[in-house]
C-alpha cells in the first residue's frame, strides 16, 4: 500500500498525534489541557492562555465574560497604559499580581512573564490553577465586593495618593450607606442602602465571596462599576448621561419618594431621595393647582444639555493639586461633593463644614464646566440662591425650635404653623392630600438638611428655576386656600420674580377661603 503524506492539523483547543499502523497513517485526536503550566508555580496564577490574542485561561470556559472584558474593560488595556519608563511598583497594579486578591509577591511580581500582563480575571479572583484542575469541585476562586480588606479588593490598586478612590469613597455617603435607615431589617431600604441588595438591583453577579454572608455591605465600587467592563463611562453598570430615571445609574436611588402619599401628614416622613427628579424638573413634590414647569425650556439649569453628565457632571469632578513642596495629589471626585472643602494645600477633606467661600472650597466642577467664570462669581451665585430658597421655605414653614416637625405658631412660624394652630384638621392623614399637607411636603423637600434631614440638600443648585417656581406657587396656593395675609414685600418680590421666568407657568385658582381641599 502506497504511503500517503502526513497531515498536520492546527486546532485552537486540540492537538493531533499521527501514528503509522500497518503501513498506513492514522490520525488520533487527543484533547489538550485548557491551561498552560503557570509561570508562578508557587501561587498557581495561570494568566494568559494566548498572549497574542489576550485569551485568558479562565476565558477558555467563561467565554462570555472573556469577550466582555476584552472589548469593554480598561483592565484589558492596563499594560499598554503604562509609560515606557514605568517603575516596578506601577507594574504591580497593571498585571496579574497579589494586589486585589491578598497574595504577597505573586504573579508578575514573582515571575515577570508576559502571560501576566494586564489586569486579568485572577487579579481579583485569585489564582485559578486549583479550579481549572478540578472545575467541578467547588474550587472557583471568588472575588470580593467588600473593601474591608483593601489588599483583597479594588482598594489594593485604587487607593493612595496616586488615585485615592477608596479613601474618598469611605468619607462619602456611599461609604457609610449600610448604617443608614437600618437596612438589615428594613427591606424597602436595602436596594439603595445595602451593597448586596443594590448590586442585585443593578444586575450584578450573585457569585462573590460575600454573597452568602448575612453581614450588611456598604455601596462599594462593584455596585456601580462592573470590573468585567461595560460600554458605559468608567465601566459603570448603567449610563449616567440619560435623563430617563429608569436607566440613569444615579437616579436608580436618587429618585425615590418624590411625591406625597395619600395619607401624608405632619408626622410622616416627607420627600426622600428626590435629587434626580428635581434636577430634571419633573415629578418632584406636590404640584400646586395651576402650576406647570417646562423642563425642556429651562436651558440654563444643571439638568439641561449644558451638563451632559447630569449628576456626575458636578458630583464626580476630578482635579489635580500640587502643594508648595511640589507633591502632586489626585482628587478623583469620589467624595461625591461638587464643591468639597479643601485644606491649605488644596486637597479635598472629609469634613464638609467649612464656609461656602471661594477659598475654603474647590469650585472646579463649576468653573471648569464652561458655564461659570470663576470661584468668586460661583460663590456669590450659590449664596444668593441659598438665601432666596431659605426666604421662600421659611414663608411656608420655619422650624424655629429645630425639632424637624411642624409645630403650631408661635412655636414654629410661617403659613403652615399658622394653619396648624387654627385648623389642625388640615393635617390629619386622611386619604387625600390637603393644600396644607402639600405645602409641608414641598417645604420639607426644598428646606436645608438642618430643618429636614431627607431634603434635596442642594440649596437650590440642582435646579434653581424649579425650586423657586414650585415654592412661589406653593406659597400662593396656601395663602389663597386659607385666606392668609400677604407675605412681606421682600418675599413677594422673590415670588414675583420666580413666577415670571419663561419655564414657569402659573395660573392661580380663582377660588379660595378656609375650606379644606380634601
Amino acid at each position: 500500500m502506497r504511503r500517503t503524506s502526513r497531515m498536520t492539523l492546527l486546532l485552537t483547543a486540540s492537538a493531533v498525534l499521527v501514528f503509522t499502523l500497518a503501513g498506513c497513517d492514522q490520525i488520533v485526536y487527543r484533547d489538550r489541557a485548557p491551561f498552560n503550566p503557570p509561570p508562578d508555580q508557587t501561587n498557581g496564577f495561570l494568566g494568559y492562555y494566548n498572549t497574542a490574542t489576550k485569551q485568558t485561561t479562565c476565558g477558555n470556559c467563561h467565554a462570555t465574560t472573556q469577550g466582555q472584558w476584552l472589548s469593554n474593560s480598561p483592565h484589558a488595556k492596563a499594560w499598554s497604559a503604562l509609560p515606557a519608563n514605568a517603575a516596578g511598583y506601577c507594574k504591580t497594579c497593571h498585571t496579574v499580581s497579589g494586589n486585589g486578591n491578598g497574595r504577597d509577591s505573586a504573579g508578575y511580581d514573582k515571575v515577570p512573564s508576559t502571560v501576566y500582563q494586564d489586569v486579568q480575571c485572577e487579579s481579583c479572583h485569585g489564582p485559578g490553577q486549583t479550579h481549572v484542575s478540578n472545575p467541578d469541585g467547588g474550587t472557583a476562586p471568588l472575588a470580593h465586593m467588600s473593601l474591608h480588606d483593601t489588599l483583597a479588593s479594588c482598594g489594593a490598586c485604587h487607593s493612595g495618593a496616586h488615585e485615592p478612590f477608596v479613601e474618598q469613597w469611605a468619607a462619602s455617603g456611599h461609604g457609610d450607606s449600610a448604617a443608614n435607615d437600618h437596612p438589615a431589617t428594613t427591606a424597602g431600604c436595602q436596594g439603595c442602602h445595602e451593597g448586596k441588595a443594590a448590586l442585585a438591583r443593578f444586575g450584578g453577579s450573585n457569585v462573590y465571596a460575600e454573597a452568602s454572608s448575612g453581614n450588611t455591605q456598604t455601596i462599594t465600587c462593584v455596585v456601580c462599576h462592573d470590573p468585567h467592563g461595560s460600554p458605559n463611562t468608567a465601566s459603570l453598570r448603567l449610563p449616567i448621561t440619560s435623563p430617563d430615571p429608569s436607566v440613569n445609574l444615579c437616579m436608580q436611588c436618587h429618585w425615590r419618594n418624590t411625591t406625597p402619599a395619600s395619607n401624608f401628614t405632619r408626622g410622616s416622613r416627607g420627600a426622600h431621595a428626590v435629587q434626580g427628579a428635581i434636577l430634571i424638573g419633573e415629578g418632584a413634590g406636590w404640584v400646586p393647582p395651576g402650576f406647570t414647569y417646562d423642563s425642556s425650556g429651562a436651558y440654563t439649569t444643571h439638568g439641561s444639555a449644558s451638563n451632559p453628565l447630569l449628576c456626575a457632571g458636578c458630583h464626580v469632578h476630578p482635579f489635580t493639586v500640587t502643594d508648595s513642596n511640589g507633591f502632586v495629589f489626585q482628587s478623583v471626585g469620589h467624595l461625591f461633593r461638587p464643591a468639597p472643602c479643601v485644606n491649605g494645600a488644596g486637597v479635598p477633606v472629609a469634613d464638609n463644614s467649612c464656609a461656602y467661600t471661594s477659598t475654603a472650597r474647590n469650585w472646579g466642577s463649576c468653573t471648569q464646566s464652561g458655564c461659570h467664570a470663576d470661584a468668586t462669581v460661583v460663590t456669590n451665585l450659590f449664596n444668593n440662591e441659598r438665601a432666596t430658597v431659605a426666604g421662600l421655605v421659611n414663608q411656608l414653614w420655619n422650624d424655629v425650635n429645630h425639632n424637624g416637625t411642624l409645630d403650631a405658631f408661635p412655636t414654629d412660624s410661617g403659613y403652615l404653623a399658622q394653619i396648624y394652630a387654627t385648623t389642625p384638621s388640615e393635617f390629619n392623614a386622611a386619604n387625600a392630600v390637603t393644600t396644607a399637607e402639600g405645602g409641608l411636603f414641598n417645604a420639607q423637600m426644598f428646606a436645608e438638611a438642618t430643618q429636614y434631614s431627607h431634603s434635596d440638600g442642594s440649596y437650590g443648585v440642582h435646579n434653581p428655576f424649579y425650586y423657586e417656581g414650585m415654592l412661589a406657587a406653593t406659597i400662593n396656593a396656601v395663602k389663597t386656600q386659607y385666606g392668609l395675609a400677604p407675605p412681606p414685600p421682600a418675599v413677594q418680590e422673590l415670588i414675583d420674580r420666580a413666577l415670571a421666568r419663561p419655564a414657569v407657568h402659573y395660573v392661580p385658582p380663582r377660588t379660595g377661603g378656609l375650606a379644606s381641599t380634601r
